[in-house]
């Protein structure tokens, strides 16, 4: 199986990546197959799991920054792996269905039959060759730059899924942040870079998720591997759970590109 990461390399002098893993509905013939929803199931599913236009939002962004970041897109539906969980028993996900490989849709229905004796083989086939990928970019970046900064970008809808804590605040930007690899500077400067489009009030940190996505080679050993994860409430910039506001998405896109530029110069003055 070919990688679904796709992966497009930036400036050379640029020393972040941007990560859009969920943004993607595609789900390949022979993966569909073992999903139990019916077709219209599947797709109000969808409706509730993909992060739509984000990477529209990215693609945005790169018109306006002053040195274009590498991007890496997922091109499959998290339906086929999460890139974002842990593949094996320790990822907390698992214990209601949405590790690396869902069994439970959003309302908590099955999605997969449990236990799924498939799981292995979309791990091997999808989940290991899309996490290489990610790795090797970011390994070029430390290569070429010293630093790597990944600009993790995802979107949430308004209303819990069944899994959710109903009670945890739902800003219009959440800013997931992790103690090794998010510093503050990067954490204030995503708040700044998009304070001008929300209010104040509006922006939290690690509510209703939290962390941010470093590879596991990365993850808790190497502090040049930066990352700060943007999750935008939907109703920001979409009409319907499918359509994307062309205006909204452009004005998110701008404000991640003035993000985009102030890492850069961030890294280029502190290397």
């Amino acid at each position: 199986m070919p990688s679904p990461a796709l992966v497009t390399p930036g400036d050379d002098r640029s020393p972040v990546l941007i990560h859009v893993p969920h943004a993607s509905r595609v789900i390949p013939p022979e993966v569909r197959a073992d999903l139990l929803p019916t077709d219209v199931a599947l797709a109000a599913e969808l409706d509730e799991a993909t992060d739509t236009a984000t990477d529209e939002i990215a693609a945005a962004a790169l018109r306006h920054t002053g040195l274009r970041p590498t991007t890496v897109v997922n091109t499959a539906s998290r339906l086929v792996i999460d890139p974002e969980r842990f593949p094996d028993a320790g990822e907390p996900a698992n214990g209601f269905g949405r590790g690396a490989v869902y069994t439970r849709t959003c309302t908590g229905t099955p999605l997969r039959p449990e236990p799924y004796p498939h799981a292995e083989h979309l791990i091997d086939g999808y989940f290991r060759p899309y996490a290489d990928a990610v790795t090797t970019a970011v390994e070029e970046r430390l290569r070429t730059c010293g630093r790597a900064v990944i600009i993790d970008l995802h979107s949430y809808p308004e209303t819990p899924s069944s899994f959710e804590d109903p009670a945890a605040a739902r800003p219009a930007l959440c800013i997931g942040t992790d103690p090794v690899h998010t510093p503050g500077w990067l954490a204030e400067a995503t708040r700044g870079a998009f304070a001008s489009l929300v209010e104040i009030d509006e922006i939290g940190e690690n509510t209703p998720y939290g962390g941010c996505y470093v590879p596991l080679r990365h993850y808790g050993r190497d502090e040049r591997v930066a990352s700060v994860m943007i999750e935008l409430r939907r109703d920001v910039y979409l009409t319907d759970p499918r359509t994307p506001d062309p205006e909204r998405v452009e004005r998110l896109g701008r404000a991640l590109a003035t993000l985009i530029d102030e890492v850069t110069a961030q890294v280029a003055a502190d290397v």
